[in-house]
């Protein structure tokens, strides 16, 4: 019987030490299976996350506020 066939690592994990990832690194992984009879060998490498980059800084002008009588609404471009 299968128990878990995923795990989760937090990103804030990845980027604090000891492994200390920068933003937009790829994530590398290799898995074992293990069971009442021993542990398998490592899987092939693999590799299919890229811990995702900060957000680039917007800009938001006062022209480009709009308001009516029951809103206001803000819009913005990215920042060059």
């Amino acid at each position: 019987m299968i128990s878990s066939k995923s795990c989760s690592v937090p990103i804030s994990t990845l980027l604090a030490a000891p492994y200390n990832l920068p933003y937009g690194s790829s994530i590398y992984a290799k898995v074992t299976a293990t069971n009442d009879y021993g542990t398998s060998a490592r899987s092939e490498e693999g590799n299919g996350a890229v811990i995702l980059t900060v957000p680039t800084k917007v800009t938001v002008s006062n022209s480009l506020f709009e308001t009516n009588a029951s809103q206001v609404t803000i819009k913005w471009t990215q920042a060059v």
